[in-house]
């Protein structure tokens, strides 16, 4: 009985997806009955053909010399693909703000590498910009332009502007401009060819810019992280309404090292703010505000921040969601 079911149900299948004999046999000795050439119907007599198998071990026997019937439990399955093994070298870290490995500031944590007592500045709060209606509220950039994230061929950095830091920044530009917010974004290469002096290029590019709309009052240089410990790459990451997101940390410059930056103190306090909305709206997204000796360009408006989203094992997926979250974040603190 068993027999003529399973013969029936091969006609149905055949007679059902429109094909041959000619093209769909070929596709059962190598297991190749994808769920991607299957229509409806197939799908369902097909998950009714694992039940009468006797017919179908001699079909495999006939078209297949190397058939073995130990084969027959993943004969006709539309399987998964397995997940490739762990890659011991690159692993995961929990470098929240909020994760409770580093003392808190209402909401934030601070990683302080200069000499400067921050103390008096944890508790204050720096007035948001006063946008122009229809003018370029926001400028986004990229002095380290080629740094991108881990994918199957290991790269670290690439001139591809849709898999670098360049789409990244896009995704924040298109949250902004959606909010009504207009965007610049500069996507030319500044650290090619030479990584040294990267900042010299971009800033000068920043200038020119900001000469010619004044309007601009939110400056935003997009980077990427790279953390390695022991000959193991780890990679911040979180979870924000079932998404991975890369943990985002917002580094600010200083006058420590000599260059003048009079509006240091205002951006570390917009920093803050900042990370303290990140945490609220997304949890344990941000990493704690990096206050650094050297300048690193933050210095063009009392706004201006460098972002680190993610480091190079994080996905791109991943450093694509946070930078929608971190625009979003940054998109709430100004209306409030």
């Amino acid at each position: 009985m068993r027999k003529w079911i399973s013969i029936l149900m091969i006609g149905a299948v055949i007679i059902g997806s429109g094909i041959g004999w000619k093209y769909w046999l070929p596709q059962v000795a190598e297991f190749a009955l994808r769920e991607t050439h299957a229509v409806n119907f197939r799908r369902f007599t097909v998950a009714l053909l694992k039940h009468t198998d006797p017919v179908m071990r001699t079909v495999g026997r006939y078209l297949r010399a190397d058939f073995l019937p130990e084969e027959d439990e993943h004969f006709l399955y539309f399987k998964k693909a397995e997940a490739p093994p762990a890659d011991d070298s690159i692993k995961a870290a929990n470098l929240s703000a909020i994760s409770g490995i580093y003392k808190q500031y209402d909401g934030t944590a601070v990683a302080n590498a200069t000499d400067y007592k921050i103390s008096d500045l944890l508790d204050k709060k720096v007035a948001m910009p006063e946008f122009e209606k229809g003018k370029p509220a926001v400028l986004i950039y990229h002095t380290h332009t080629t740094e991108c994230y881990r994918n199957e061929k290991g790269i670290t950095n690439t001139t591809d502007a849709s898999q670098n830091v360049v789409a990244v920044g896009e995704a924040m530009a298109e949250v902004f401009r959606s909010a009504g917010y207009e965007t610049i974004h500069l996507t030319e290469i500044f650290n090619q060819p030479k990584f040294s002096g990267a900042y010299g290029v971009s800033m000068a590019a920043v200038k020119k810019v900001l000469a010619e709309h004044p309007s601009i009052k939110v400056v935003l240089d997009v980077h990427r992280d790279s953390i390695q410990d022991g000959g193991i790459d780890y990679y911040p990451v979180t979870t924000v309404n079932g998404r991975e997101a890369a943990q985002v940390m917002i580094v600010c410059g200083t006058e420590a090292n000599g260059l003048s930056h009079p509006n240091w103190r205002e951006n570390f306090t917009y920093a803050l703010q900042l990370s303290r909305k990140m945490g609220q709206l997304y949890g344990e997204i941000s990493r704690p505000v990096n206050l650094r000796k050297d300048r690193f360009n933050t210095h063009f408006t009392p706004h201006t921040l460098l972002l680190e989203m993610g480091s190079s094992a994080n996905t791109l997926e991943q450093a694509l969601y946070a930078g929608e979250l971190t625009a979003r974040a940054m998109i709430a603190l100004w209306q409030e």
